[in-house]
């Protein structure tokens, strides 16, 4: 399988890979609008930031410390308002429509579906200083060069681990140089069930994203690219048979109701307390865990391997600023407050993630950080082209939830995998006007 441009996959992991070393001088993001400056142009204070946030923050939240520290700073006050991912999708435009609009929003996706909605962050920042895949995945309009949000959360997904549960059932875990196969994953969660005190071997969070690692892995995607256009993949023989294997993983290792959407419970928080010995998510949890698992030691493993290889998605938030709220600046005044080195250092070593600023770097103050943080840049060389294909395709413009939804519906067996995997084809292939290709 071929994996997404090899030489800026190794240069990004080799740029992160400087975190385990001393981070250089201090600089900033230089801003190029007029009024910007190193400290970030500070207002005299006064003003009120309206800000949407997709969850409650919880408890050392990185974004909300500096929003809090720059609130400080400034003199300046917060409005935060919460509305759920999905929520979004929907108010958003009425938002717009209406004239209701946050000065600043942590987002991923409005950004990109709404581009003629957000300023085009490329007048008020020089984009070099910027991860050239961050700006790409995350901050980039999907039709033309705009970039409309500037890279919050730079993620990957990984695969965390109880190291506990794994030393109870005999279990060693994987290595980079000896990774397990998605058979062996699924086995040896049965294993953790049987012997490492564990209630559920697997768990994964309920996302297309997070189900498409294994897709990826086996040699399957959603589209193709056809010369100019793109023709529909997602129901090719591969993806059939990935998920009914993980619809059967489901019945036997894993948490049957979160995936089923016979409840909404957050397998992370399964994880967390010592439910599940294996979690498929993303590095943006790797914080909170930190913080909040104290029971157990875990770790991180890399992913597992499909027919194809391994594969790995990177993805993450941006913070960006409608274009129409009624204190854009004021949002704008924000981000290059916070996009100078010092800041965003503050910010990176908090989030304990990715960093999108070439010259800022975190650097795990442990071995066990340091681990860690190897295997989370490890799996950005595992991103592949297809994945890369899908995201120019930009399906999601067409379908989107309704993906996740047929994949809940084969997993809970209302339908068999093909049956669902057909259905959103032809679904996807009728909003986009492009062809099946098989």
């Amino acid at each position: 399988m071929k994996k997404w441009n090899k030489a800026a996959a190794a240069l990004l992991a080799g740029t992160m890979a400087l975190s385990l070393a001393a981070c250089g001088g201090g600089g900033t993001a230089e801003t190029k609008a007029e009024g910007g400056s190193g400290d970030g142009g500070a207002s005299a204070g006064g003003q009120t930031l309206k800000i949407l946030l997709s969850e409650e923050p919880g408890e050392g939240d990185a974004l909300t410390m500096m929003f809090n520290k720059w609130a400080e700073e400034t003199g300046n006050k917060l409005d935060i308002q919460i509305i759920a991912y999905d929520d979004q999708l929907t108010k958003f435009p009425a938002m717009a429509k209406n004239k209701d609009l946050p000065d600043i929003i942590s987002t991923t996706r409005l950004h990109q579906l709404y581009p003629e909605e957000f300023v085009d962050l490329r007048d008020s920042f020089d984009m070099n200083a910027f991860e050239a895949s961050a700006l790409k995945i995350v901050g980039k309009d999907y039709v033309s060069d705009k970039i409309t949000g500037l890279p919050q959360q730079f993620t990957a997904t990984c695969v965390f681990y109880n190291k506990d549960a794994f030393e109870a059932a005999g279990l060693e875990a994987p290595t980079a140089d000896k990774p397990w196969t998605w058979d062996e994953l699924y086995a040896n969660a049965a294993v953790l069930m049987e012997k490492g005190g564990v209630k559920y071997g697997f768990a994964a969070d309920v996302s297309r994203a997070r189900y498409d690692i294994l897709m990826y892995a086996n040699g399957g995607s959603l589209t193709l690219a056809d010369g100019d256009s793109f023709k529909v993949n997602v129901n090719c023989d591969a993806n059939v048979k990935t998920l009914e294997a993980f619809a059967a993983a489901n019945q036997s290792v894993m948490p049957q109701a979160i995936w089923s959407g016979a409840t909404a419970d957050n397998p992370a928080d399964y994880f967390k307390n010592g439910d599940v010995g294996i979690y498929l998510s993303g590095s943006w949890n790797y914080a909170s865990f930190v913080s909040d698992i104290s029971a157990f030691k875990f770790g991180l493993m890399p992913s597992p391997k499909g027919s194809a290889g391994q594969s790995c998605i990177i993805g993450g938030s941006a913070l960006a600023v409608p274009a129409n709220a009624a204190n854009s600046a004021l949002g704008i005044e924000f981000l290059k407050w916070m996009y100078t080195d010092e800041n965003f250092k503050t910010y990176i070593q908090a989030d304990k993630g990715l960093s999108s600023l070439t010259s800022v770097i975190y650097e795990p103050d442990t071995d066990d950080g340091k681990a860690d943080y190897a295997v989370i840049q490890g799996e950005v060389a595992f991103v592949t082209d297809t994945f890369m294909v899908d995201e120019s395709s930009a399906w999601r413009n067409y379908k989107d939830n309704e993906y996740r939804d047929y994949l809940k519906r084969a997993v809970s067996g209302e339908m068999t995998a093909k049956e669902a995997l057909d259905a959103f084809a032809n679904e996807l292939a009728e909003s986009s006007s492009w062809a099946i290709a098989q």
